[in-house]
């Protein structure tokens, strides 16, 4: 689950909302023997005013086992089937009244994994006050925010925070830039960025509401935001001169192939001698991956070790030192680090 720039939307997924556009405009008139019975005593489950937490959070751990099921048994379009059924259900009045299911499906800002979705997740660690909402949306609150894929999330910013506290110990004022900032909220957890040890960081995102927090939570740290879209950076309309090190955590989960290449192959030419690129993708064994599609319309370009491996397709390869990649410990978020020469 990931922040993303807004403004790629018509230029950069263009290719999925097309695809998304043709599974829940022209269905199956019939599926292939698919059994949607779940869904009643899922529903039931959670219309029970007597459930317990425990309970409500094993419907919603089933409805999650359930859509994943389906999603990798059917046919795309005999899925797209599914979703709409599953929509057209009692079940979303009830899981929308979670604020992470609802915020995801309405998009407030236009996309999908925005900021403060993301600070949902990573409350969880913080004690932050949660949303407010009914006592079930509570209790499916906290099975979404705690699941396997949420639990990916917080290990991306944790290693993050990693990285950006290893390279200042290894360079004198180091220079960086995250790219689809977001909040930025694995500079809270730095050491170094407390301790103002970069000579530049730089959050870029095209959310004027994500670099306001940004700015409010880490400005005094000498954090530079900078409001744009990968489009300037592909055009060759913004000059960072180059870097030490260059990252990014949830824009590539919206990226089609040919445009993640070239905005790979962009940033590693932004790069210093030594410096490294880092960029995070979930993988496609997710298993939240069917309930986000079902139920809170969240579509994303999932990639695994090969695909990682090949987002360096443009990049000169003498101009690699070093390429590796890494799962995160729950086996939801992959890595690819690549090191300049």
């Amino acid at each position: 689950m990931a922040s993303v720039i807004p403004n790629l939307q018509g230029h950069v997924i263009e290719s999925i909302s097309k695809t998304i556009s043709r599974r829940f405009d022209h269905p199956h008139e019939t599926l292939p023997d698919t059994n949607l019975t779940f869904l009643n005593s899922v529903v039931a489950n959670l219309r029970s005013s007597a459930a317990e937490p425990q309970e409500v959070q094993a419907s919603v751990h089933r409805l999650c086992i359930e859509c994943k099921k389906l999603r990798d048994q059917l046919a795309p379009d005999a899925w797209a089937n599914c979703v709409k059924q599953i929509r057209e259900s009692d079940l979303l009045s009830l899981v929308h009244q979670d604020p992470f299911t609802s915020r995801a499906y309405n998009k407030p800002r236009g996309y999908a994994g925005d900021a403060v979705m993301m600070d949902y997740i990573y409350g969880l660690d913080e004690g932050w006050q949660p949303p407010a909402t009914s006592l079930l949306g509570q209790r499916i609150f906290q099975y979404t925010i705690s699941a396997s894929a949420s639990a990916g999330v917080r290990a991306r910013r944790e290693h993050l925070a990693e990285k950006l506290d290893e390279i200042a110990r290894s360079k004198a004022k180091p220079e960086v830039m995250a790219v689809a900032s977001g909040h930025l909220r694995e500079a809270s957890m730095s050491s170094a960025v407390r301790r103002r040890r970069f000579g530049r960081f730089i959050a870029l995102d095209a959310d004027a509401e994500s670099l306001a927090e940004v700015e409010r939570s880490f400005g005094r740290y000498g954090v530079q935001c900078e409001l744009a879209d990968i489009r300037k950076l592909l055009a060759g309309r913004m000059d960072f001169g180059t870097l030490d090190l260059i990252y990014s955590t949830g824009l590539y989960d919206y990226l089609n192939e040919k445009t993640a290449q070239n905005l790979s192959c962009h940033l590693f030419s932004m790069l210093k001698s030594g410096g490294k690129l880092v960029l995070a993708n979930f993988l496609p064994t997710i298993h939240d991956i069917g309930y986000m599609e079902a139920c809170m319309d969240w579509f994303l370009v999932y990639r695994d070790r090969m695909d990682m491996m090949g987002l360096t397709k443009l990049i000169d390869q003498a101009d690699i030192r070093d390429i590796h990649v890494s799962v995160e410990e729950n086996q939801n978020i992959i890595f690819l680090e690549v090191t300049r020469t």
